[in-house]
């Protein structure tokens, strides 16, 4: 059934449904609006906004062109190349959807509003969107009240609230998965609702469009028709349905298999995406990308055979889950090809490109580090991480309202199946996850997920109170629903604005908010830059000297977000923004709390007394970005220098036990198997044991050395040297600190005498170290710490 058994009285309908759904609308638009330059700009903002700065320029010749001959130009396979620079190895390998959303939003508010902003403002639209779906769609079936706590869960999760407001893709892959969950139910299980089948087909497309990984959606819904629908055709004989079935998906499939089969011919001719140039690499296809088209002009046939013969068992009865299915092959190809223009010349071939880079991500993107439970892993997590990072970053009172709202609704699964449906894509990403798929970048990977979530809170909050009614014998059911939905909402609204606008970096109480994930160790605290927001970037414009040079030093850090920063005006024109190479002097440098790119360096860095710090209040005083000065630079890189030793590479140990790995492989997942981690820094204990049996010779020689410049004849200066130059650094050598401050190798070592199991705990942790659980900044007595904040 399309609809709860026992209908409630305040389910919504007609007039007040759409009243009522457009105040939801308007409220969401209203808490979401206001906050959207409240962060800051994200890692992969800057890379969306060239891709839509490139296709501006499309759009704006393909307005001025005036003959056949100005179109022509612009389609050309190299132009279509040139500007479309989506969905292939390169600045952007996702497809155009979600930033051509918001380079609408910009076109059309640019004027009067920041450049990030506006394009981030259909991020927006679409969170306030998907909020609505919720609510309207549960409201005309379960009432009023389930509508309400579902939409304000799912605008009162923090991080989902946080991702709502960025220019990524995550968002739209949050409204595409619910709209193309709903649109499959209702043209499932409503009459009359062939134009919702077909809306599943147009929406897997535009999911195609968006993100690879958006099309995932599909799996939930192949897995309800063979699961809750397939077997009733067994059950009833169905001879007719299967005709029909096997026929017309028959049809479908033969010129998508086709393409495919070229697709899969071409890949073992293109080199790997990683060394492709489209430009110059064009392998001949035997298929045009019209063999796309095909099935939308065979389904387009289906129908008119069933209109002429409408009473023919096998061509005119109506079976939903059949044509959600045909709808999904016929218009999803063609929907997905005509989305992305790079793709309307030489097709296949530019999608076999497309599916090697997806096909074979390990060996074309690089592997991201991910900091996870106190460990950091390279590419892919343990099974739990999608369960477990729900439990920790959703409010507690919307885990519980959830939790219960599936106990109840699960038990009445065989009069209101919905619950069961919504549960399938609820886990389905979670369960995803535990296979080797990226899990980097916290929850936004699975956001549709939440969207599942607050439906059950929603149930959990009105089942609780209707418990409490005919516990109570209370007659005002509305009066319960009210204290319970303000008791659920209540503490998930406070927490959202107490995090502001730090919402990536929050974590629930049972975890005890970011002190506690991140002062145990046990999560990341920032990850995406949104913690350089304009407040931060204001304070640090009115510290820095002019002519200031910053840099990260961190070949794992990304320095596109602060060159753009500067182009956008966000940061002083004066400053050398990663533009710093004179290895006389040691440059300023950004520090985000990203414990995933942490290295020894950084974690040294991070443990000195900060030039500039942000503590925000709503981070319980956590230091989540820093810019350190030279001075504090220099004396982190002479200690990097004297105590670090080549780190192993990236292993994967075996784990499960021989019984599992011999005769179920496919279980030894739960055992860690096949995951790589970050060994632990290694630390050269031969200066730790010179600093604990000699303080004195080592503090002479460093001083000799940083008098000098150079070892000389001097037996302790020679073997320091020696030490200092055992590894390869970036970007400074041995030579180079003695040039640029030598005195930073005498402080150094002074630090390395004074606090030697400080600085173990430094640098063998992965996380980096607050200085206050080691007793304060490495640096904090070490004499003539002057900070002054200059060359």
């Amino acid at each position: 059934m399309d609809r709860a058994t026992d209908a409630p009285a305040d389910r919504l309908t007609g007039r007040r449904w759409w009243l009522a759904s457009a105040l939801v609308l308007l409220v969401a638009l209203a808490a979401t609006i206001p906050t959207t330059g409240d962060f800051g700009l994200t890692w992969d903002e800057p890379a969306y906004r060239f891709s839509q700065l490139r296709s501006a320029q499309w759009w704006e010749r393909l307005g001025q062109a005036r003959s056949g001959a100005d179109v022509s130009a612009l389609v050309e396979p190299d132009a279509l190349l040139f500007y479309w620079t989506y969905g292939r190895h390169g600045i952007n390998f996702h497809p155009p959807l979600a930033g051509q959303l918001n380079l609408l939003t910009y076109s059309t508010l640019g004027r009067w509003m920041r450049d990030i902003p506006a394009r981030r403002l259909a991020s927006v639209l679409e969170y306030a969107l998907t909020i609505t779906l919720a609510f309207g769609f549960l409201a005309r079936r379960y009432g009023a009240w389930v509508g309400v706590v579902a939409a304000g869960a799912l605008l009162t999760m923090p991080r989902v609230y946080g991702d709502g407001h960025l220019a990524a893709t995550d968002t739209p892959g949050l409204l595409l998965g619910a709209a193309t969950a709903l649109a499959f139910w209702k043209g499932l299980n409503e009459p009359n609702g062939r134009g919702w089948r077909v809306a599943v087909g147009v929406l897997i497309g535009l999911a195609f469009v968006e993100k690879m990984a958006a099309v995932l959606v599909l799996g939930p819904l192949l897995l309800w028709l063979v699961l809750a629908r397939l077997p009733g055709t067994f059950r009833r004989g169905g001879g007719a349905d299967w005709i029909d079935g096997l026929a017309t998906s028959s049809a479908l499939l033969a010129p998508l298999a086709l393409a495919f089969a070229e697709v899969l011919r071409l890949t073992r001719v293109l080199h790997r995406p990683l060394y492709t140039d489209l430009f110059v690499d064009r392998p001949a296809s035997h298929l045009s990308g019209w063999v796309l088209a095909v099935p939308m002009a065979v389904w387009i046939v289906r129908r008119l055979v069933a209109r002429v013969a409408p009473k023919n068992p096998v061509w005119g009865a109506e079976r939903p889950g059949l044509e959600i299915w045909t709808a999904v092959l016929a218009f999803a190809p063609v929907v997905g090809w005509l989305g992305n223009p790079a793709w309307w010349r030489q097709t296949l071939p530019r999608l076999a490109h497309y599916y090697m880079l997806n096909t074979d991500r390990r060996g074309s993107l690089p592997d991201i580090w991910i900091f996870y439970l106190g460990k950091t892993y390279e590419y892919r997590l343990p099974w739990h991480n999608g369960w477990l990072l729900i439990a920790v970053t959703v409010p507690a009172t919307l885990l519980t309202a959830a939790l219960i709202g599936l106990l109840t609704t699960l038990g009445n699964r065989r009069s209101d199946r919905l619950p069961l449906y919504f549960l399938l894509h609820l886990v389905f990403l979670p369960v995803m996850r535990m296979l080797p798929t990226p899990a980097h970048d916290g929850v936004r990977l699975f956001l549709p997920t939440f969207f599942f979530l607050a439906a059950f809170a929603g149930w959990g909050a009105v089942s609780s109170a209707d418990f409490l009614r005919r516990l109570g014998r209370c007659r005002r059911a509305w009066v319960l629903r009210a204290v319970l939905a303000a008791l659920i909402l209540g503490p998930s609204t406070y927490q959202l604005v107490k995090v502001h606008p730090f919402e990536l970096s929050y974590y629930n109480e049972w975890v005890g908010g970011p002190r506690g994930a991140w002062g145990r160790g046990w999560f990341e605290l920032s990850y995406w830059y949104d913690a350089f927001n304009p407040r931060t970037l204001a304070e640090i414009n009115q510290k820095l000297p002019r002519g200031a040079e910053v840099d990260f030093l961190n070949q794992q850090s990304n320095p596109m977000t602060f060159q753009e920063l500067q182009t956008l005006g966000e940061l002083r024109p004066d400053l050398e923004v990663m533009g710093w190479g004179d290895p006389d002097h040691f440059p300023y440098v950004w520090l985000l709390t990203q414990d995933s790119k942490a290295t020894t360096f950084t974690r040294l860095l991070f443990a000195m007394t900060p030039w500039y710090a942000s503590q925000p209040p709503q981070l319980d005083g956590l230091r989540v970005a820093t810019v350190a000065d030279p001075t504090a630079v220099s004396r982190a890189y002479a200690l990097f220098l004297l105590l670090h030793a080549p780190d192993p590479p990236p292993r994967a140990v075996p784990l499960a036990p021989v019984w599992v790995r011999r005769h179920a492989p496919f279980l030894a997942i739960f055992w860690g198997d096949g995951l790589k981690t970050l060994p632990r820094s290694s630390l050269n204990r031969a200066v730790f044991d010179w600093a604990r049996q000699d303080p004195d010779g080592l503090l002479a020689s460093a001083r000799l050395l940083a008098a000098r410049r150079s070892p000389g004849d001097d037996p302790g200066a020679r073997r320091l040297f020696h030490e200092l130059s055992r590894v390869e650094s970036y970007p400074f050598s041995a030579r180079e600190l003695l040039r640029a401050r030598p005195q930073a190798l005498v402080e150094a070592v002074q630090i390395l005498i004074d606090r030697p199991d400080a600085l173990r705990t430094v640098i063998t942790r992965f996380p980096y170290t607050d200085p206050a659980a080691v007793g304060g900044p490495l640096d904090e007595k070490v004499s003539g710490a002057n900070h002054s904040g200059g060359r």
